[in-house]
């Protein structure tokens, strides 16, 4: 099992308002869209499940006011070829450039800052911005921030439904005898499926399907059929010699069907990719490695076999005039999709030959690229993008909503464990969904006096002074400027259950099972993770399973019976075989036997934070949290805390 640690840094920031700390001559000041200052904590991009151009977010640089004017700022956003800046910019094998000039100390000017989506799956990444100050009189000043980027995409994505490529008849230009060339538009042609959900549909015999194929310059058609049997999609690749690539459905009047039942759409059963490259001078460009993207735009004399077979296959698989869906959102200028003018901020209409307007007021919203030649971002490697997929979505393919992309912003944490009075106490509130550079803030009602709440991180910490009840709101914000704000109460206890404080730091800790780096011991420390699969892979840090599956325990024991009422437990959960169990109970030792807790009030299975179980309290020298496995996957424990 492959196993890497995520990064975690908590940097505390202000309550409610960023003040900027003091800092060294010649330093600019950077600012987010809540006016956050970002000099200190960095800022957090985002790299979306499945392969699509990301979100950007944008900064406000304010230069420094204690220096000669006018002043140039160079920026460097490196470690990676796979950052951006908008433009004018410039792409390098370690990063984005960008300068920008001040004529005085009150005036600002604003960049945007996105990463190129990675097409394996990973861990959160940490890089990091550079500004290189140069006051009037040459002096020169340099500071730094974290580029934060949170990795989506944990497990790999594949189309929900088999698809065949058929090259048998690539006979005129030979393009996909080329292992790299056909590597290549394949996956163009599943990216698209890949956000799709959708299952298989009913077999179509060999020979069934009729599509036809144009020669050089579209003359002499040929018919073609498939050859084999299939339940998914059958993609015809051919290439020719001019006049240009393009893609299309089967117009034969078949349909996709399920159990005898044709398909809303209805959805055309195979589809063909046209290749064309007959431009002088261009090299054909194939490699799917993300650290050799930028190459499509710096060598300037490329044509990026996966971009446009991407782009092209796109008329094939949903804008077409073929697609009876489309049709009706070309007749009526995209005002009959209110999801597509929600996202854009207008109605999105499609031209003549089906594209979406390449202005920049049809841009994708989130991420300013277009999936053609011109973006607010020097790529020119034609990305999916968010709105495309929306505007597909008319063909009749229906979106897996489930990917991050089309997660709305939400608060995930539902409640906060008990605070003991004079203790350190941290907790970090989880969310999904949006643009998660998320704000944090506490809007009514007020934290215990001690605990403060970290704009940018989400983390309640501090050491709680007073006893009692405290009842607050907390407003999330994502980094998409039309999403609302996102609200959710909180209720947390200082003084635990009986105000004794949490009586797993005295017991001994014994488990089923443990992975030979875990440690069974580190279930009751007394310390509070950062995330469900904070701990890195040192030893002591956290208690896992695998590969065993199945069901799985962890017991506390005492020297003698306490009284218990309240136990809290922190799964662990790294996405590549630990997961969260597929449910959980809490059982207590009766002298001869361990039986269920009596009055438990439920068991969350939440990540990222505490799982409260209150039940009515039992005196016991064990207690015992018992794991159900989700059938593949091991399961595992960060922290286990119990209360009277």
């Amino acid at each position: 099992m492959k196993r890497a640690s995520t990064l975690v840094l908590v940097l505390l920031a202000s309550l409610f308002i960023a003040v900027p700390p003091a800092h060294a001559a010649g330093t600019a000041t950077v600012v987010d869209r809540f006016g956050r200052v970002v000099n200190d904590y960095g800022v957090k991009l985002v790299d979306w499940e499945g392969y699509l151009a990301n979100p950007y977010i944008e900064l406000t640089v304010k230069p420094p006011t204690d220096v000669p004017f006018p002043v140039t700022i160079d920026l460097k956003a490196e470690g990676t070829s796979r950052l951006m800046m908008d433009l004018p910019s410039q792409l390098t094998a370690t990063g984005a450039t960008k300068q920008l000039t001040f004529a005085g100390a009150t005036e600002t000017k604003t960049f945007k800052l996105a990463i190129h989506s990675k097409r394996a799956p990973g861990v959160d990444e940490l890089y990091t911005l550079r500004l290189s100050v140069r006051a009037g009189n040459g002096t020169t000043y340099t500071q730094t921030m974290p580029i934060r980027v949170q990795q989506d995409q944990k497990t790999a994505i594949e189309p929900t439904i088999p698809i065949t490529f058929d090259y048998r008849y690539d006979t005129i230009t030979g393009y996909f005898t080329n292992p790299a060339f056909r590597t290549a538009a394949e996956e163009a042609v599943k990216d698209w499926y890949r956000f799709f959900s959708i299952q298989p549909f009913d077999t179509v015999a060999a020979g069934a399907e009729t599509n036809h194929l144009p020669g050089n310059d579209w003359a002499n058609n040929i018919t073609v059929t498939n050859n084999a049997a299939y339940n998914g999609m059958w993609v015809f690749f051919r290439g020719i010699q001019t006049p240009y690539s393009t893609g299309y459905p089967a117009a034969n009047g078949k349909y996709a069907t399920r159990n005898g039942v044709q398909l809303p759409g209805p959805l055309h059963r195979s589809t063909a990719m046209i290749f064309e490259y007959d431009e002088a001078g261009k090299q054909l460009f194939t490699s799917l490695a993300d650290e050799d993207w930028y190459k499509t735009e710096i060598a300037g004399n490329v044509l990026d076999v996966h971009g446009l077979v991407m782009h092209e296959y796109g008329h094939a698989v949903a804008y077409h005039s073929d697609w009876a869906g489309m049709r009706s959102f070309v007749t009526s200028g995209g005002v009959n999709d209110a999801e597509v003018t929600a996202y854009q901020g207008r109605a999105v209409p499609l031209d003549s030959s089906y594209h979406i307007p390449g202005t920049q007021p049809y841009w994708d919203r989130l991420s300013g690229q277009s999936g053609g030649w011109n973006h607010l971002f020097p790529t020119r490697r034609w990305m999916l993008t968010k709105l495309a997929l929306l505007v597909a979505e008319n063909a009749g393919w229906p979106l897996n909503r489930n990917l991050t992309p089309f997660l709305a912003p939400s608060i995930t944490t539902t409640t906060l464990p008990n605070a003991p009075t004079g203790q350190a106490y941290t907790q970090t509130l989880a969310a999904k969904g949006g643009v998660p550079f998320y704000d944090w803030r506490v809007t009514s009602g007020s934290l215990p006096p001690g605990l403060t709440l970290d704009r940018f991180t989400g983390a309640v910490t501090g050491t709680p002074t007073t006893a009692g009840t405290y009842s607050f709101n907390v407003e999330l914000r994502d980094y998409d400027a039309q999403s609302a704000p996102v609200n959710r109460t909180f209720q947390l206890v200082v003084g635990g259950g009986g105000g004794g404080g949490n009586l797993a730091l005295t017991a001994t800790p014994s488990c089923s099972f443990t992975s030979a780096w875990e440690s069974c011991a580190a279930i009751n420390t007394g310390g509070d993770p950062t995330s469900s699969n904070s701990g890195g892979t040192n030893q002591g840090n956290r208690w896992g399973t695998w590969p065993q599956t199945g069901q799985q325990w962890a017991d506390l024991t005492w020297s003698s019976a306490q009284s218990i009422k309240q136990a809290q437990v922190y799964f662990f959960d790294d996405g590549q075989g630990i997961d969260v169990p597929s449910s959980w109970k809490l059982q207590s030792w009766n002298g001869s036997a361990y039986v269920d807790v009596p009055g438990a009030g439920g068991y969350p299975i939440a990540v990222n934070q505490y799982n409260t179980v209150t039940f009515t309290a039992v005196n016991t020298t064990r207690l015992r949290v018992l794991l159900q496995s989700n059938g593949t996957s091991s399961v595992g424990l960060l922290e286990v805390k119990a209360f009277s």
